[in-house]
């Protein structure tokens, strides 16, 4: 389900990032910096997840296998065994993508600091369904 999830939370730090940058005027080194940082993040935490090297927790709410939360999250039925190594690699190819998409859309629409908390609330919404599915699955 994260393969699914990704592309829009990507989008969306992208455009988070762009606005912050221009607001407290950030040198591109910065810029650059804190963008490879987040697609890295990203990546190798879907390569981890993925191959559950790491299990998705957050302390108290989630505590899920890597490669169940990155393909099915009981939404999608898929499991590891059925989904491929090599759509995951190219899912996870197109991260960069959707990060620059949602960094030049906020670009070239000049996004304010004002569209920070739905950006915020955005990201919030894209983790509830491993919180709710978290609460069905006996841990």
């Amino acid at each position: 389900m994260s393969i699914f999830v990704d592309p829009p939370g990507l989008a969306l730090t992208g455009a988070a990032i762009w606005i912050l940058s221009r607001k407290y005027q950030a040198s591109t080194t910065v810029v650059i910096a804190a963008c490879a940082g987040v697609l890295s993040i990203f990546m190798i935490g879907g390569v981890g997840l993925y191959l559950d090297w790491f299990r998705w927790v957050v302390p108290g709410v989630v505590n899920l296998k890597g490669s169940y939360i990155m393909v099915d999250q009981g939404l999608t039925g898929f499991t590891k065994a059925s989904f491929p190594g090599w759509i995951v690699l190219l899912a996870l190819s197109f991260y960069p993508f959707f990060f620059a998409l949602g960094y030049e859309y906020s670009k070239r629409h000049m996004l304010e600091m004002k569209v920070i908390p739905y950006l915020i609330i955005g990201g919030l919404l894209l983790l509830a369904p491993s919180v709710i599915e978290s609460n069905f699955i006996a841990h």
